[in-house]
């Protein structure tokens, strides 16, 4: 293995940065209109561009390198009128096709104008890639990368997590203008680009050619616009701010919705270069959650954790739909530079940065928990840049070479604002008195004590100090060199290879004030007493919850130094491809090799199975960081095949074959060193829900394959069905790891999981005729696999102490078996209608889907360490106690529908347009359940009231004020508001509340 990496070595220092061409081609014909004659010779040129192109002794031409955009491009010939056809629309990775026919300068005088139609069949696009283009996100009245995509056919959003043809969350890759923004820690977006700035946002969703890798279920590929040939600037602000929390504004309740948008793009002559930068505020004062309200006033403690008697701070007082600090704050900034000045080199320069602030742990429901103290919430900070330099050189106009570099990095910081990261001072009583608030602290480090009422439900006291801390820092650095020829007419040929190295760090302390009464004594003058600096280390470590690395245990940021216990990870991914396209008139096939490989750098144990006779310090009770060995690397070789082939001059069929493969998430195999030997330890590794094991974790396989046909209806109308299979292996799952004899040792991630997935994609396309144009997307999926993600055996694994399951196919948590968005855009364009209608319009969004799977269970047979409010959803927070009563997801939670509208008005004044307009999300206000209570199989109620164990819990409390506030409180907090099930799974039952936002955009 390591020969290889010498040999990806090198070839970073030849190019050092990830990316892969994006560009589009336009090729077609110029032929004479009244003869047909081919016309040799005859020019090309693409408006605002360098490019253009001559015709051969058949009078075809070809343009390579040609941005996604839309264009005007131009024919001429000597004798000849010359020909522009406008609105022609290029797209990143595919070849458009446009013939001219010229007429003899005798018969036309002048330059004949056309403005194209986008069309409705893509010829020449042998896999489903599904654009969405700055035009067609303009009236959504969404906004987001991610509810962009999943109006898309075959796309599941589901709980937030996007999943696309049945493929588990982390199975998409991002790109922009080329380059890869996935952040491999968690396999997530790593930049959402901000939806003015799309020049054309692309869907990958079947079968991928060789040129693009990284991901086993999607690509996502997102071209940001560049400046055009004059200026050219926008304005818009959006808003639902008019109510105060908890009132209501025509009917809806307002949650301090304020969105602001400015662009600006043009030409800087001089310089031969063009610009475009998109700026973006986003603020949110309240999530937008159904939240019934309840008020319950002089409420008392109960004596369960201190006195009883004791008042709290204030009545526990909710208005409907509203939350104290609760907050969401965006700062977003977008550009692109595009230059010429080196012609025939071409350089443009992609970059963006973001920062969002949010206080933490104050969402629904920990928003309750501490709504005596809220003013003492952590902040998290979240900072991410990210630049991409790529240039273009021809060699000639049939070949040229790119290259790119690029930088990735996103900070993250969760902390005290009062003293920053100085985290030791957080729960110290002298570093907080001078702001007034340590009078009732319990001890030194210690705050006051909880508020307990209504049988045992805990409030934190107001001035409780904060007991964590938590940072983490991805960056990598990427690198491509591509070399792309057009080696005769019907043959195109790419070769490439790319290199990703990262750095990854993370700190978190989970428990400062434990660890400073270790080290410091319960008064904090009584130094703790250990055997050597090791021990302190260890210890202080286990005791205050940390887990490191590129940190010490102490937060202080490392590289290595003399060992490796505490060093960041180093994380390495290559590959290289050869893609050969072959097109035939209206027939495309593509063939390509792509090479991958990982080396994630995970240390490992020489023998894992023997890991306690020679790596384990049973002193200490650590692993000997000096005995671990540098984990393994991986390649593969994966073949992609795709084609497609008229069948009619109205029907294109397509099919296409391909291997897959990516890491899961990083985050599973890196921990530090004290986290991983807790989960190893002979005396700790019994415990219940350890950490798994991750460093046994090898790359996820797939093999899919697709067929379909694209028909045109009629001149405006068109139907794309496509039928789609896909195998996959070596998927994460958590089970017990063995010795030799079978014996279990510890809980790890292994590669045991697999599913089959199968489904049918129909997408019909009207283009807009009588003012109307419409898109309905619907897809039949079957779903099925030994399991939905990395930790869906976790209760098994705890329950039985066994190192090999048997493994049965079922259908994954997130198969909906129909799901559909239908997308209606009525409209008066300009200069129809009058005054008065003109530029009126209205877009509909209507979706809609089956449900999901899920699994009806037991009632608990016994309370064990559930807490009082935690009955219901016992087995949700602790699967050893969740026991199916049918196969498993063999029920399903009901159907949702859903309708968004916007209504808007266009002023065309002389230079400007002036736009008015409303976004309504949830139009009818549906309280649509997308989850529900599995020992119940409803949202509004979890069974725990009217069970036979709730009867002998109620007759044992002391007093029937007591037990009436005991059932109002769960009442209000649970059923009413789903206070537990939230807590336990981060998922609600209902989807969001209406929210109606009005909006203006000022264009030049």
């Amino acid at each position: 293995m390591r020969h290889r990496l010498v040999m990806l070595s090198c070839i970073a220092m030849l190019f050092p940065c990830l990316v892969f061409a994006q560009d589009g081609k336009l090729r077609g014909k110029v032929s004479d209109r009244e003869t047909g004659d081919a016309l040799i010779g005859a020019t090309i040129v693409i408006d605002g561009t360098t490019l253009g192109a001559a015709a051969d002794l058949n009078g075809e031409y070809i343009v390579l390198r040609v941005a996604p955009g839309t264009y005007t491009v131009r024919a001429s010939y000597i004798g000849y009128a010359p020909v522009a056809i406008g609105n022609i629309r290029v797209f990143a990775g595919q070849t458009t096709t446009l013939d001219f026919q010229l007429p003899p300068s005798s018969v036309e005088v002048g330059e004949v104008n056309i403005t194209a139609e986008r069309p409705l069949v893509q010829r020449n696009t042998p896999n489903t890639v599904r654009v969405t283009t700055q035009e067609d996100v303009r009236a959504l009245p969404i906004r987001g990368t991610q509810t962009i995509l999943a109006l898309n056919a075959g796309v599941v959003r589901q709980d937030g997590t996007l999943y696309i043809r049945g493929g588990r969350a982390g199975e998409v890759a991002y790109f922009v203008d080329g380059a890869s923004v996935t952040n491999r820690l968690n396999n997530s977006e790593g930049v959402s680009v901000i939806q003015e700035a799309y020049e054309e946002l692309q869907l990958q969703a079947g079968g991928f050619t060789a040129d693009v890798g990284g991901a086993n279920s999607a690509a996502v590929m997102t071209t940001v616009r560049t400046g055009g040939s004059k200026l050219n600037f926008g304005v818009d602000y959006r808003t639902d701010d008019f109510a105060k929390s908890g009132n209501e504004f025509l009917g809806t309740h307002s949650y301090g919705f304020k969105n602001l948008v400015v662009n600006v793009g043009g030409p800087l002559e001089a310089l031969k270069m063009r610009y475009f930068a998109a700026g973006q505020f986003n603020y949110q004062r309240t999530p937008a959650i159904f939240l019934t309200p309840f008020k319950f006033e002089n409420v008392v403690t109960d004596g369960f954790d201190a006195d009883s008697g004791r008042a709290l701070p204030g009545p526990i007082n909710y208005e409907e739909n509203a939350l104290n600090r609760a907050w969401n704050r965006n700062y977003s900034v977008q550009g692109t530079l595009l230059s010429n000045f080196f012609d025939p080199l071409s350089l443009k320069l992609s970059g963006s940065y973001s920062f969002n602030k949010t206080p933490s742990n104050t969402g629904w429901p920990a928003n309750l928990r501490r709504l005596f103290n809220l003013n003492r919430s952590r902040d998290n900070e979240t900072d991410v840049y990210f630049f991409n330099l790529k240039g273009t050189y021809p060699i000639n106009p049939s070949t040229f070479f790119e290259a790119s570099a690029a930088i990735y990095n996103r900070d993250f910081e969760s902390f005290d604002p009062r003293f920053g990261s100085d985290w030791m001072k957080y729960p110290d009583r002298l570093a907080n008195e001078p702001f007034g608030d340590t009078g009732n602290w319990t001890r030194r480090y210690r705050g006051p004590l909880v508020y307990s009422t209504g049988n045992g439900f805990e409030f934190e006291a107001p001035g409780a100090p904060i007991n964590s801390y938590f940072k983490n820092s991805q960056r990598s650095l990427q690198g491509s060199l591509d070399f792309v020829s057009q080696v005769i007419k019907n043959w195109e040929l790419k070769v490439g290879g790319r290199y990703e190295t990262w750095l990854m760090r993370q700190f978190n302390v989970g428990n400062i004030a434990s660890g400073l009464e270790l080290l410091n004594g319960l008064d904090g003058n009584t130094p703790g007493s250990f055997s050597s600096e090791e021990n302190r280390r260890v210890q202080w470590a286990r005791q205050a919850g940390v887990n490191n690395y590129g940190y010490d245990v102490f937060g202080n940021k490392v590289d290595g130094g003399v060992t490796e216990r505490d060093a960041p990870k180093k994380p390495i991914f290559g590959s290289a491809y050869a893609q050969n396209k072959f097109e035939y008139r209206d027939l495309v096939l593509n063939v390509g090799l792509r090479y991958e490989y990982f080396d994630p750098r995970a240390r490992n144990f020489n023998d894992a199975q023997n890991y306690l006779s020679t790596d384990f310090d049973q002193s200490l009770d650590i692993i000997k960081e000096e005995t671990l060995t540098e984990g393994e690397s991986y390649d593969f070789l994966l073949p992609r095949l795709n084609f497609s082939f008229p069948v009619t001059d109205k029907t294109i069929f397509y099919a296409q074959y391909g291997k897959y493969v990516q890491m899961p998430s990083l985050s599973n195999l890196y921990v530090g060193l004290i986290t991983l030997s807790r989960s190893l330890s002979p005396v700790t590794r019994g415990n219940a829900f350890l950490t798994p094991v991750g460093f046994l974790a090898k790359p996820e396989r797939l093999t899919q394959y697709e067929m379909g046909f694209r028909q045109a209806l009629t001149d405006n109308a068109a139907l794309t069905i496509t039928g789609f299979y896909k195998d996959t292996r070596d998927q994460l799952q958590v089970r017990k790891f063995t010795d030799a004899n079978g014996n279990s040792l510890f809980t790890a991630y292994l590669n045991e999981d697999f599913g089959t997935i199968k489904g049918l994609e129909f997408t019909f396309d009207l283009r807009r005729t009588k003012r109307l144009s419409a898109r309905l997307n619907y897809t039949l999926q079957d779903a099925r696999g030994t399991g939905s993600n990395p930790t869906s055996s976790f209760g098994v694994v705890e329950r039985q102490d066994i190192g090999r399951f048997p493994n049965f196919i079922n259908p994954l948590d997130f198969n909906q078996t129909h799901r559909g968005t239908i997308l209606l855009d009525y409209r008066f364009g300009k200069g129809d209608g009058g005054q008065i209608l003109q530029g009126l319009g209205a877009f509909a969004l209507l979706t809609f889907n089956s449900g999901h799977p899920y699994t009806k269970i037991k009632e608990p047979e016994s309370l064990g360490q559930a807490g009082p409010y935690e009955f219901g959803i016992r087995p949700l927070n602790d699967p050893r106690t969740s026991f199916p009563i049918e196969a498993v997801n063999a029920s399903s939670t009901p159907a949702v529908f859903n309708i968004d509208l916007t209504v808007n008005k266009v002023f065309y004044l002389s230079r400007f347009n002036l736009e008015l307009y409303a976004n309504v999300l949830n139009l009818l206000n549906s309280r649509n359940v997308v989850n529900v209570y599995p020992n119940t199989g409803t949202a509004e109620d979890d069974g725990w009231l009217n069970s036979a164990l709730a009867g002998d819990f109620l007759a044992s409390l002391p007093s029937d004020v007591i037990r009436q506030q005991y059932v109002n409180f769960y009442r209000a907090f649970n059923l009413d508001n789903r206070y537990s099930y939230i807590d336990a799974t981060g998922n609600d039952i209902y989807s969001a509340p209406r929210q109606i936002r009005f909006g203006i955009r000022l264009e030049y």
